[in-house]
């Protein structure tokens, strides 16, 4: 007699688990994940749905990035960067501000090496090799983008030039020494260096020259140059103590950018990897090095055995720093203590290092992808200890991880509650974190797009989340800003909904109108079955039956009688219900139908923007591209009471699978053919709606497995929610 194995799966809040962990049945996670979760949408209440479709927004100008602006609640923008290039979009997805290329120094190549930090009004841009970049609201609809310029002392000022408050470092060999041909302020003084120290670059670039500046004016060797005195030096020299900008286009510029305590930060300079530099305390361009005086502005330099490039600076509980050889903070004596130039310290906590994608805020805890590109951590503080320790949140799910470029987070939609953090790989696909920290509640799933297509930058808006998606389109690469939904209606993406084809004004020829027939005068061109026509002053709509040519127009036989009897002469809009407008961006291409919750089928789009469908349809339909989800079970496996299954033929009979608000679901197990649910109306029509099905639905199969598993995936693009399942296995 047969034995029979019933396994309940009562959530998939685990997600999509290593596929290396099929033989771990012990493991907590293995009977609330799957092997392979593809394009689901993980809930809070341990079910999924169908992850969101996208709506088209915008056709790119090539390979771009898209980051935040939030000025307020009701104010926020995307900034969409491409080469040489910022484009501003509004929370809706709408353009504000398009092709604005002054001072947009950021090449193709650049783009996910970029770093960003916004206080109120201003946004600054960070590239190691470029100079920083400002991007500032002027108005609602209106940004201007300048170089970052330090504050300037007007007050002492020689020759047209003025003291700068920047910071200065010796970069060039200690044994080098400079003098002065006069050391009184005032312009055309030498400047001689003991050896080879100065280049023509050098030209506009200030010095430090016994702590008093210098601007250099012109170039006569690599030993001599000619400066302007900004203030007198004690001697003519020679002086060992003389400093050049720490930032600069010789020197290069900082990678990492923050606001932190009420002052702007910069960090992982080209030459000076491991330096920090921070303003004065509320004057976020003035870097002038003080006398140690708490809101003086800040030079450290983190130390340790080898060399660490900061690629990251985050503001949160403490002022966290990001290198390619492990993670830091800035310990202060209480939550409220400020950093100061006579308490910073960095401190070394955990020794993994970071790639370049920019860290999120994510549930208290700040996530960043590990440097080698496999792995996402949570850097979190403990009170316990004092000290934060970097956790791998995907060690149970690390091939949903591929060297991720850019992450992203929201906290809920006003649809759903759940929170999500984001992170667009190298490959195209989009890996998804769940974690509700108060339930211990932590699972991954991967999402991707349309095969060929490629999802290649991410970012949020508070609910609004937006992709920078690479597609092939109108026969070549094109980059298009989408909108996700904010629920599983929406089942397309690079959406967008078709307006009907209109024809004509013809009127009503006679008065003699009765039941369901019609005459009326000539069109611009001939009516069609299956046409849809209204009657100004009659809100009905009726579909054309039939179509009879007479002497002075056409009889047509519609669906249904009239309502009532049409004026002489009264106006007839007719709408071809085949024949669909469709967008610029979905011309000549194949993409799938759907009117509300029917799903019509596949299509091609014409290139005079139209589209024909197999029958009339009353208004618009969304259509777009297919993306399929897939869910496969871990192999139905545990101990039993004569040891455990592992390797014995066993066969799934039945699969129950409760779903929610579900209009199509299709399930295979070991006998590999698919079983569809697939919601219909008896008497198919199209006026009338299709109501989506819950409750729990049977499914019974045959065929043997080693390892037997269930795959429940789609036929249809159309919602799909799954609560849980129980299958039985006879062994």
């Amino acid at each position: 007699m047969a034995n029979v194995l019933r396994t309940v799966y009562t959530n998939f809040s685990s997600g999509e688990l290593n596929p290396l962990l099929v033989t771990r049945t012990d493991a907590s996670a293995y009977f609330s994940g799957a092997k392979t979760l593809r394009n689901w949408y993980l809930l809070d209440e341990g079910g999924i749905m169908r992850r969101p479709g996208l709506s088209y927004k915008a056709t790119l100008p090539g390979s771009s990035r898209i980051i935040p602006f939030i000025f307020s609640n009701d104010e926020m923008a995307i900034f969409a960067l491409s080469n040489n290039r910022l484009d501003v979009f509004d929370s809706a997805g709408a353009s504000v501000q398009s092709n604005i290329t002054s001072n947009c120094n950021w090449t193709t190549a650049q783009l996910f090496e970029l770093n960003y930090a916004q206080f109120g009004d201003t946004v600054f841009i960070v590239h190691r090799n470029n100079p920083i970049v400002k991007i500032v609201r002027d108005s609602a609809s209106s940004f201007s983008v300048s170089l970052f310029a330090f504050e300037e002392d007007e007050s002492v000022s020689v020759g047209g030039a003025n003291k700068t408050t920047q910071p200065f470092f010796k970069y060039a060999d200690s044994t080098i020494s400079v003098t002065l041909s006069d050391k009184t302020a005032g312009t055309g003084r030498t400047l001689t260096a003991s050896a080879t120290a100065f280049t023509s670059a050098y030209v506009g670039q200030y010095l430090l020259v016994n702590n008093k500046q210098v601007k250099v004016t012109g170039y006569t060797s690599g030993t001599v140059v000619t400066v302007t005195v900004l203030e007198e030096v004690d001697t003519v020299g020679p002086h060992f103590l003389w400093e050049e900008q720490l930032i600069s286009s010789i020197r290069g510029f900082p990678q990492a950018v923050t606001f932190h305590d009420n002052r702007l930060y910069f960090a992982g300079v080209r030459d000076k990897p491991s330096s920090v530099i921070a303003s004065k305390v509320g004057e976020y361009f003035n870097f002038e090095i003080g006398t140690g005086q708490p809101d003086d502005a800040l030079d450290v330099t983190v130390t340790g055995d080898r060399i660490n490039e900061i690629r990251h600076l985050v503001s949160s509980r403490n002022l966290q720093l990001f290198t390619d050889g492990g993670e830091y903070f800035v310990p202060t004596s209480s939550d409220t203590s400020a950093v100061t130039p006579s308490n910073i310290v960095f401190t070394r906590q955990t020794p993994y290092g970071c790639n370049r994608a920019k860290p999120v805020i994510f549930d208290g805890a700040t996530l960043y992808a590990q440097k080698n590109g496999r792995s996402i951590r949570e850097y979190l503080f403990s009170d316990v200890e004092s000290a934060y320790a970097s956790t791998s949140i995907s060690i149970l799910a690390s091939q949903v991880i591929n060297n991720p470029v850019d992450m992203t987070m929201i906290t809920g939609t006003s649809t759903r509650p759940e929170q999500f953090a984001f992170f667009t790989n190298t490959d195209g696909t989009l890996a998804l974190f769940h974690s509700v920290r108060s339930e211990k509640i932590a699972g991954w799933t991967l999402w991707s797009t349309r095969d060929g297509d490629n999802f290649k930058s991410i970012t949020a808006l508070n609910e609004n989340l937006f992709v920078v998606v690479e597609r092939q389109l109108e026969g070549g690469t094109v980059y298009t800003l989408e909108k996700f939904a904010d629920d599983d209606s929406l089942t397309l993406d690079c959406s967008a909904v078709t307006t009907l084809n209109q024809q004509g004004a013809p009127k009503v020829n006679g008065g003699s109108q009765s039941g369901s027939s019609l005459n009326v005068d000539g069109y611009t061109s001939a009516p069609n079955p299956n046409d849809i026509i209204t009657i100004a002053g009659n809100s009905t709509e009726y579909t054309i039956q039939t179509v009879n040519a007479t002497a002075s127009g056409y009889t047509l036989v519609l669906n249904q009688n009239l309502a009532a009897t049409p004026s002489d002469n009264a106006v007839i809009t007719i709408v071809q219900g085949r024949l669909h407008n469709t967008p610029a961006h979905l011309t000549s291409t194949s993409v799938y139908a759907v009117d509300g919750t029917m799903a019509l089928g596949t299509f091609t789009t014409t290139g005079s923007d139209t589209l024909t469908l197999n029958e009339a349809h009353a208004a618009g339909v969304t259509i777009g591209f297919d993306y399929t989800p897939t869910l496969e079970t871990m192999p139905i496996d545990k101990e039993v009471q004569n040891g455990p299954l592992t390797g014995q033929i066993k066969r799934i009979s039945r699969a129950v699978v409760d779903v929610s608000n579900t209009l199509n679901v299709a399930l295979q197990a070991s006998d590999k053919t698919a079983k569809n649910l697939i919601i219909r109306q008896v008497d198919f029509n199209v006026a009338q709606s299709v109501s989506a099905v819950s409750g729990k639905k049977e499914f019974f199969f045959l065929g043997y497995d080693r390892e037997p598993t269930v795959k429940i995936t789609q036929t249809e693009p159309l919602p799909l929610k799954i609560l849980g399942m129980a299958v039985e296995v006879v062994f």
